[in-house]
């Protein structure tokens, strides 16, 4: 009967692939990565109810790191938000699968581990924000020129957990998930491999220069973005015409109304309130997702989007008056985070 329950449990958690907006450049990721994300990455949990597991269904691996939840009545199932993991200082986000309504979010302590190294001894500990989704964004119906699904469900729980790692090495690294609540504890290990680069761009190289599309391309804004209430400053010059020029930049690459996390419009509004503050320090850019938001039956992705290399969205760079990327955020990012990196690169110029 548990293990059974465990296998329910697998394949509700796999059905949400099914359900997810996605764009073409990350639907082949989804496909094939939640798979191995949630096999390698759910991972002994319990509800601190005391009770012994029974083991003897799952891999014989004796030191907790398993394929499989011990506990499949857990409330809680942390899925990984990021996508693009690498060796350095990486922000790892998290969902909650379980968390929805009017519920309080627990509180999640965060531990690391180096898994090929040692996997008893965490590297750190800490715990980890909470980052609410906006309840009024919504996903506005669409599909994709390569036939990739799309509907109209929504992301799994209500926010993002977000932690900043430090990932010494390439290989196997993991977290242990100390999740509770005022009436319930539970503990789940996720495990996730560390590349040694990762596909978007890295902080400390220079931006690539391009020639993304401007206002003067088009008729109207709604050609541009998908955002229901641009901000016409962000699309008046080009990434390469940016670069050109001795500021700092601050550039979006996010998708408001097809974003599948339903983190892009929230951060496209941070990235607008910022900018605003700085218009007289800073370049702005809003580079949309899709080359052609307007026809939202079969979305393209922008050449600026592919030509940048990112495997998700939304991304927000700030890069110095020398071209070199300084902040890199995948995902969810807040105003005051996002204030706190352009002030940085703004009054020391160069970094």
């Amino acid at each position: 009967m548990r293990l059974h329950r465990t296998f329910k449990r697998l394949l509700s958690v796999l059905s949400i692939r099914r359900r997810l907006f996605v764009t073409s450049s990350v639907h082949t990721l989804l496909t094939k990565g939640l798979l191995t994300i949630v096999m390698v990455a759910v991972l002994a949990a319990s509800c601190g109810s005391g009770t012994q597991n029974d083991h003897s269904a799952v891999p014989d691996e004796s030191d907790g790191w398993t394929v499989a939840q011990s506990d499949p009545d857990a409330k809680w199932l942390p899925i990984l938000a990021t996508q693009d993991i690498a060796v350095g200082v990486k922000r790892i986000a998290f969902s909650l699968d379980g968390l929805v309504g009017d519920d309080e979010p627990p509180t999640v302590r965060v531990s690391l581990f180096a898994l090929d190294e040692d996997r008893e001894a965490p590297r750190s500990v800490q715990y980890a924000r909470f980052i609410s989704y906006d309840p009024e964004v919504k996903i506005a119906a669409h599909g994709h020129a390569n036939a990739s699904v799309s509907d109209r469900s929504l992301p799994i729980g209500r926010g993002v957990y977000v932690v900043p790692v430090q990932l010494a090495s390439a290989g196997l690294w993991g977290v242990r998930l100390d999740m509770s609540s005022d009436d319930r504890e539970e503990s789940v290990r996720l495990r996730f491999s560390v590349r040694e680069r990762q596909a978007a761009p890295r902080v400390g190289e220079r931006a690539s220069s391009i020639d993304s599309r401007t206002r003067d391309d088009v008729a109207t804004l709604s050609e541009l973005t998908s955002d229901p209430d641009p901000e016409p400053g962000l699309y008046a010059i080009s990434i390469a015409e940016a670069l050109a020029e001795d500021r700092p930049l601050l550039i979006a690459f996010a998708t408001p109304a097809f974003c599948h996390s339903q983190t892009c419009a929230p951060v496209l509004e941070a990235v607008k309130a910022v900018w605003r503050e700085f218009a007289s320090d800073l370049n702005g850019i809003h580079v949309e997702v899709f080359q052609n938001p307007d026809d939202p039956s079969r979305l393209v992705e922008a050449v600026a989007f592919t030509a940048w290399r990112l495997p998700s969205e939304p991304w927000v760079f700030v890069i110095d008056s020398d071209g070199v990327i300084r902040y890199a955020f995948e995902g969810a990012v807040t105003e005051a985070e996002l204030r706190s990196a352009v002030e940085w690169v703004v009054q020391d110029g160069t970094g």
